[in-house]
């Protein structure tokens, strides 16, 4: 059986409202959660110095892309997309890493390509890996998205590296421009992401929901009511999309 948006909608609008009706909150306790969520959210939050060690590591990675391809006008150049570049991101977290041969904001690039790219950089790296540098090193050419993992021994930060992925680069700009329209997204968003974890519903290959799919999910419970400006950020993505697809 296939749900539309409006019947989605209305069963989890009704499910919800059982659930609130069962649950038994006492309001003069909620400024004490709010304090109590907000100790957690400062813990998550990451340092100075996680952001200094990835902005480092895209610099070495942009420096290692010119080594191999050499510089044609500035270009290749290798660029930081997802929680870190979103300002959703945790000490944990992940490092994804685009390597783009031009500024085109489509994806021009030929599969093959990318899969010859993620080659080279995996061969560089095997070759890190040896002296130390680096470990984990992963190449997964065969994947939907060609893409090379790998850990960075000094910090620990695990870095995916993929080819001109600019649907993810595009992404992570409007989730960036959300963020910046209301504060409680970043807030909702790390205490959500969290939850998730902790119950192991945050792991796409284990078929629960993605880090994007949770942010979004956030997005879409802030846009309500319809005239709030993340509504209205929502509207001109959903139609600029739809342009893009004609």
């Amino acid at each position: 059986m296939v749900w539309d948006s409006q019947d989605l909608r209305g069963r989890a609008e009704h499910n919800e409202e059982q659930l609130l009706a069962a649950m038994s909150v006492d309001p003069g306790r909620f400024p004490a959660l709010n304090d109590l969520l907000l100790e957690v959210y400062a813990v998550l939050r990451p340092k100075p110095t996680d952001y200094e060690q990835r902005n480092a590591l895209v610099d070495v990675f942009s420096k290692m892309a010119t080594r191999i391809f050499g510089n044609d006008n500035g270009f290749p150049v290798v660029q930081a997309f997802g929680s870190f570049t979103m300002d959703l991101f945790t000490p944990k977290s992940d490092l994804d890493l685009s390597v783009n041969f031009s500024a085109e904001i489509e994806d021009q690039c030929p599969r093959k390509k990318k899969m010859k790219v993620v080659r080279k950089f995996a061969k560089v790296l095997y070759s890190l890996q040896r002296d130390g540098i680096y470990c984990g090193v992963l190449p997964v050419v065969s994947a939907k998205v060609p893409i090379v993992n790998v850990i960075d021994r000094g910090t620990g930060i695990e870095c995916d590296v993929t080819v001109e992925n600019k649907d993810g680069m595009t992404r992570s700009m409007i989730i960036k421009l959300i963020s910046s329209l209301d504060e409680r997204f970043q807030i909702l968003s790390y205490l959500v992401k969290t939850w998730a974890k902790i119950h192991d519903v945050n792991s796409p290959t284990a078929q629960t929901m993605s880090s994007m799919s949770i942010i979004s999910l956030v997005a879409f419970h802030l846009a309500d009511p319809p005239s709030s400006n993340i509504a209205r950020v929502l509207c001109l993505v959903k139609r600029w999309f739809r342009f893009r697809k004609c």
